[in-house]
Order: structure tokens, then sequence, then C-alpha cells
């Protein structure tokens, strides 16, 4: 499972997301100006709550619960905008019960940035989320991942695509799916490959 996160990181290492980008009807993924100034950021932004609670260099108000040479995970309460959690996990469970896997509550989530050395060096936005706590020790603190559930971001012309990613190792399933900002499913490979090519 870790195989499949890291050979996608290589792919999206070349995609540079856009941080004032949003999904229609939302605001900003990063704060707003006046949450910055005071890193609160519990406002929202013109009454919508943004997708994500970051800065100009995509990194969240708070520190890390976790952290190695390339990746770096914090809580999801406080990062990741409680509405797009939860649309998040719908998503996931959507994409879980096609091939009869565990669903999740949205409730146990880490948010997970990805080094990168290209572009800006800005880091990779994913979302991991987990059936429960075990399954988050496990994947997180010794990278054997055996429910996998990860988001990618992917942005091309302005709009926001997602490249969810499934594993199962008891059932020996693994999926990845493109999916646009409607939660519609464009493809079954990722949103890199679905629009770059193979």
């Amino acid at each position: 499972m870790t195989s499949i996160l890291r050979f996608l990181t290589a792919l999206c290492i070349s995609v540079s997301l856009l941080t004032g980008w949003a999904l229609p009807g939302s605001s900003a993924w990063a704060a707003p100006e006046s949450a910055k100034a005071d890193s609160k950021s519990q406002k929202t932004f013109e009454g919508i709550e943004p997708l994500f609670y970051l800065d100009s260099k995509r990194r969240p108000y708070i520190e890390p619960f976790h952290k190695t040479d390339s990746d770096e995970y914090f809580i999801c309460r406080g990062t990741v905008g409680e509405w797009y959690r939860q649309l998040l996990a719908q998503d996931f469970n959507k994409l879980a019960e096609r091939d009869g896997m565990p669903t999740v509550s949205g409730s146990t989530c880490a948010l997970h940035l990805i080094a990168t050395h290209s572009g800006k060096k800005l880091p990779i936005v994913a979302v991991e989320m987990f059936p429960g706590a075990d399954e988050m020790r496990s994947c997180v603190l010794s990278g054997t991942c055996p429910q996998l559930r990860t988001v990618m971001l992917y942005v091309k012309e302005r709009t926001l695509y997602r490249t969810f990613i499934l594993g199962d190792s008891k059932s020996r399933i693994k999926r990845q799916y493109c999916l646009d900002n409607q939660s519609n499913i464009l493809a079954e490979k990722s949103c890199w490959r679905h629009f770059e090519g193979d």
C-alpha cells in the first residue's frame, strides 16, 4: 500500500496546487488574511468555511503529531474544514462500498504534507482517513496501511480534481479514482494519469 502512495507522490510532485483556488461556492482553501494575522483561523471567510486552514507556504497553524524526512502529519481538526472533511468521508465511503471495504467516519483523519523539491517547493497536500485509531497508528507510525484511504488534490485549468486511493490488505484490493469537485467519478486511475496520460 505504501508503495502506491509513494508512486503517486512522485507523479504528483510536478503538479502545482494553487493555494488561492477553491471549490465553486466555497472560499479559498487557505485561511483568510485576517485569520493568518492572528493565527487563530477559527472564523470563516464570507460565512463559508475554507477547505484547509493553511498559510501561504501551505503550512498548518499547528505542529505535526508525526514527522519524517519527507512527510508531516497533522490532526484534521483545525487544519481541514469540517464540511470538507465530511464531504471527503462521504466520497471515500461511496468508493469503498463498491468493493465492500470498511467505511470511515472522518473523525480519525490526518492532513499529510509531502515534501517536494521542484517548482516553488511547496508540499503536496493529502488527506488520509482511517476506519479507527489502530489503523491510523499502523499507517502513520509504521508505514503499514491495512486500510489505505488517501486523497490527493490536483488542479487543472483552475478546477479542482481529487485522486482517491483506497486499499484493503486483507482482500488485496487496490483502487484509484479521479473525482471532480461534484464527486463524479471521471476515471478509475489517478487524476494525474487521467489528464496527463499514462
